[in-house]
């Protein structure tokens, strides 16, 4: 048996591996390749963000020229992609980057986001192009389909499925919403465990059919009303805006955070927490994307693939709107322990039953995260296997129950690390096939 030194050891070393991974290769990787990708296709994000009527005309046209009904409408996915970014890192993560990295994190992630819009695209764009048809009249595709065409080594694509089952079963975006629920409504854990995994298994075993459907309902709702509530608090709060954002710009350069001391106030730092929170919460560069988007109904890649520069805006609006509530109402340096804490200090004394408010939102938000990634990871474990579907949704539905009532630090660390690899071997498989590339409008 492991004493608690080996124990110790143990989490040391998997810390390292999950910095370097996250902190260090893929965010250097994502930077250096959106940039890239950037200046190849002559700024190509910036006239598609400021074009969404003809992004949206020439989806409709496409859409209505098609005489294939197979696959799901572009608009439906679009949804289902800010299903599985939006949710608990749009607050938590955040606030914390925030907090430790200080105000000019939000700079560095608005930097992140832009240079990762192409790499979203390019990731979609190579997942539609090698899709199939599969039985059910659909289609499979992703990273697992193009990088079987980016590698000779057959094996790398099974390793993406391996560790796409990994990660994609979100005990810890699982956990969050449990937390939030139990906390907020008094609610007994084990009954909130069996509603969230029954809830969970029947939106998932219906595909990323049923999944858009869901995400369709909730994520408009969702971005309608936490839209409306922190432009309400930030317009009332006595700041100086001005002041705000020159303070924003000014310690992007500098550093100066809330926690951490000098080294959570270096320049460095400040970088690494605000594009790693964008990484994080955009899901840039992890695949999924471009499995969700490989079952639209449209042929032509580059039209879809100009929804994520979208969906990635749409994210990035979210925790925009987050830092500048916590920010305006200067409750990022407040010592909070937890992103939600800072949010809900926020709202507090402005919108009745906030914390109610916010455990409903964010659960919701959370649980099409979770919902996107287990359609996803099913979809992998087809890829290895017939009978990969079952076997993989035993694994999650236990590691759920499981992780609900012990720690999950360990199974965590491991779930991140596994992402940090799936990054890493999804960019160079794009950089492989960048040549493929077309940046049309």
């Amino acid at each position: 048996m492991c004493s608690g030194d080996c124990v110790n050891s143990i989490f040391f070393v998997l810390g390292v591996i999950n910095d370097t991974l996250w902190e260090y290769v893929d965010f250097f990787i994502i930077l250096a390749i959106g940039l890239y990708l950037t200046i190849k296709s002559g700024f190509f994000q910036v006239r598609t963000i400021f074009s969404p009527i003809e992004t949206f005309n020439a989806l409709r046209q496409t859409v209505h020229t098609s005489d294939d009904d197979s696959g799901i409408g572009p608009f439906r996915l679009y949804f289902t992609s800010m299903g599985g970014s939006i949710g608990v890192g749009n607050v938590g993560g955040i606030v914390a980057a925030v907090s430790i990295g200080g105000p000019g994190g939000l700079l560095w992630m608005w930097v992140a986001v832009f240079v990762g819009m192409l790499v979203k695209y390019a990731e979609i764009f190579l997942g539609i192009k090698y899709r199939v048809k599969n039985k059910s009249g659909g289609y499979d595709g992703g990273a697992m389909y193009y990088l079987a065409r980016a590698f000779s080594y057959k094996w790398i694509p099974s390793l993406f499925c391996v560790l796409m089952c990994i990660y994609g079963t979100e005990i810890y975006q699982f956990k969050v919403v449990q937390d939030a629920i139990v906390d907020a409504f008094g609610i007994e854990r084990v009954v909130v465990v069996g509603v969230l995994l029954a809830t969970s298994i029947y939106i998932t075993v219906g595909g990323v059919n049923r999944l858009s459907a869901v995400c369709t309902v909730l994520m408009p709702l969702f971005l309608l009303v936490y839209t409306v509530v922190c432009i309400y608090v930030i317009s009332k709060s006595h700041v100086n805006f001005g002041d705000m954002f020159a303070d924003v710009f000014t310690s992007a350069f500098k550093g100066r955070a809330a926690v951490g001391g000098f080294v959570g106030s270096s320049f460095v730092n400040t970088v690494q927490q605000g594009m790693s929170n964008a990484v994080y919460s955009g899901d840039i560069g992890m695949g999924y994307d471009s499995v969700i988007q490989s079952e639209t109904r449209i042929s032509t890649p580059s039209v879809q693939a100009r929804t994520a520069m979208f969906s990635l805006f749409t994210d990035c609006t979210i925790c925009t709107l987050t830092v500048l509530l916590v920010l305006s109402t200067g409750q990022w340096c407040a010592g909070h322990a937890h992103g939600f804490d800072a949010v809900v200090a926020a709202l507090s004394g402005h919108v009745p039953y906030v914390k109610h408010l916010i455990a409903l939102l964010f659960g919701l938000a959370g649980l099409t995260t979770i919902l996107g990634y287990l359609a996803v990871a099913m979809k992998s474990a087809k890829k290895l296997s017939e009978k990969g579907p079952v076997i993989y949704l035993t694994y999650a539905i236990c590691s759920f129950i499981l992780f609900s009532f012990l720690d999950q630090n360990f199974a965590r660390m491991v779930m991140f690390i596994a992402g940090g690899i799936i990054v890493l071997i999804n960019l160079i498989g794009i950089f492989r096939l960048r040549h493929e590339l077309r940046f049309s409008r």
